[in-house]
């Protein structure tokens, strides 16, 4: 599934190829994922463009000239694709965007998880999905007092989208992993000086994964990514096991010898 970093590499493919141009045509393939009615959503883009583009999370907002804003979301295997008239449309394109230069961006999504719908105002809806302050933005002001009084388990909450957006199940335990703390540690247990450092650590690995574009296989070797769901891999620390529980409903992978449960 398409977690921030992804998403965030989306918004810079976007950036760099359909701002600015006038949309001329929209092909809808499935209705189903548009959640306007089709003359309603066409009408509103035809004849405008794309002026920017921001990022909540994992949702992707793109701003039109008309003053209206497009909202994506990737669901489990969404993208773009941007693309000259002449080559063929991407198997699985949901939504086609003809521009006045003769490209075109797909918004392609096999599975059918994704969508697209059209909207006013980013703040007032993000305020109806509840979604707290996105995860890559957030001061480490803000994510203190967000976590430092809560009385719960770790893992849990910082999935919360509530609390803060943007934050997937393999993000979690690479936080927890390169912050030397087990999943199951009590928020009220932390000391200033480990929420700190699960904040600095968050920040970290979101850096890394958007510069190498959200390509796993280039991270360094120190991350959990690339042992988390390897039964026979060794912890890069101290060479044992990786085990995996349940936290709060999800699927936690963490190294027992390692990360230290408070």
């Amino acid at each position: 599934m398409p977690e921030l970093p992804e998403v965030e590499v989306y918004k810079q493919y976007f950036d760099g190829t359909s701002l600015g141009h006038k949309i001329v045509d929209i092909d809808i393939d499935d209705p189903k994922l548009v959640k306007q009615v089709d003359g309603v959503f066409r009408n509103a883009l035809v004849s405008n463009s794309f002026t920017k583009s921001e990022r909540i999370g994992k949702f992707f907002f793109a701003h039109l000239s008309s003053g209206k804003i497009v909202v994506f979301h990737f669901g489990l295997t969404g993208n773009f694709y941007y693309f000259n008239e002449s080559e063929d449309i991407p198997r699985f394109t949901r939504v086609l965007f003809h521009f006045d230069n003769g490209f075109k961006l797909a918004f392609v999504n096999m599975r059918k998880f994704g969508w697209v719908d059209l909207i006013e105002d980013v703040e007032i809806y993000r305020q109806k999905r509840g979604l707290g302050p996105d995860a890559q933005k957030i001061s480490y002001e803000d994510f203190y007092e967000k976590f430092r009084k809560r009385k719960s388990l770790i893992k849990p909450k910082l999935l919360d989208q509530k609390l803060m957006a943007g934050i997937g199940n393999w993000i979690a335990d690479e936080i927890l992993y390169q912050s030397q703390l087990h999943p199951e540690s009590n928020i009220e247990n932390l000391s200033d000086e480990e929420i700190r450092l699960i904040y600095d650590k968050m920040q970290h690995i979101l850096e890394v994964a958007v510069r190498e574009d959200a390509n796993y296989e280039l991270f360094p070797d120190y991350f959990f990514i690339h042992i988390r769901k390897n039964a026979e891999a060794r912890c890069f620390h101290t060479g044992g096991p990786i085990e995996k529980i349940e936290v709060g409903g999800r699927g936690t992978y963490f190294s027992p010898q390692y990360q230290i449960k408070k």
